[in-house]
């Protein structure tokens, strides 16, 4: 019986750690990359950017900094 309870706890410990660094890396990712979500639909609603529409999140990182710099060297992006 005590092993089981050592089991349960184990793995309830690492389900929260599991949740906690999901919830610290996911968030700031998720803030990040919204401008970038929104400036790709508005291009999509022009006909622009159309392959943009289905990336990873990783991708979607990479680009939303290509975006950032180019908004911050006011010159076009380019991917």
């Amino acid at each position: 019986m005590g092993a089981i309870w050592f089991m349960f706890q184990v793995l309830i410990a690492a389900l929260c750690i599991g949740a906690i660094i999901a919830f610290v890396y996911y968030i700031p990712l998720a803030i990040y990359i919204i401008p970038y979500t929104l400036w790709v639909g508005n291009e999509n609603t022009k006909g622009k950017q159309l392959d943009k529409k289905k990336e990873s999140n990783w991708k979607s990182a990479k680009n939303a900094t290509k975006l950032y710099i180019s908004w911050i060297r006011r010159k076009k992006p380019s991917f």
